[in-house]
């Protein structure tokens, strides 16, 4: 099923669906991911990382990831408020663990969360300020987002 900019599924009408191709609906753990755009700098606009990104399709249905760093006290807390946007917790890849490793490490714990979604550069900006908004009043970061595609042979 495809999803809008807003993380909601988009259903097509009845002819339309009939019509079309039976394809494998996309989920945050399909196997065939792989990343096309990321950023760990606050600082660096989406638009200009997602034109930066040569794997990018913008038309294509994605995966917007985000690395979040929170005490482990307000991890239940932080999952139940972004679940409402459909966000769901997917594994930290160890590359990510051992990339974001601080020197108070014991007192956080990294989540990683994500949703099906189209991406562009405007709805990508507010997942990025949603996520750094909601980490810190519960006493994290938001480290890190990543745009995840399915390979294209």
């Amino acid at each position: 099923m495809p999803y809008d900019v807003n993380g909601r599924p988009v259903r097509d009408p009845l002819l339309r669906r009939l019509a079309r191709r039976r394809s494998e609906d996309l989920t945050p753990r399909h196997p065939g991911l792989v990343p096309v755009a990321e950023s760990d700098d606050d600082a660096a606009a989406s638009s200009a990382v997602l034109d930066g990104s040569a794997g990018f399709v913008a038309d294509a249905q994605s995966v917007l990831w985000h690395l979040l760093e929170l005490p482990p006290t307000e991890v239940d807390r932080v999952l139940d408020l972004v679940g409402q946007d459909r966000y769901e917790r997917v594994q930290v890849p160890e590359a990510d663990a051992v990339r974001a490793t601080a020197d108070d490490a014991e007192a956080t714990e990294l989540v990683a969360v994500a949703r099906v979604q189209t991406v562009d550069a405007m709805h990508v900006s507010q997942e990025r300020s949603r996520m750094a908004g909601v980490t810190a009043r519960h006493g994290g970061h938001a480290l890190l987002w990543r745009v995840l595609q399915v390979a294209t042979q």
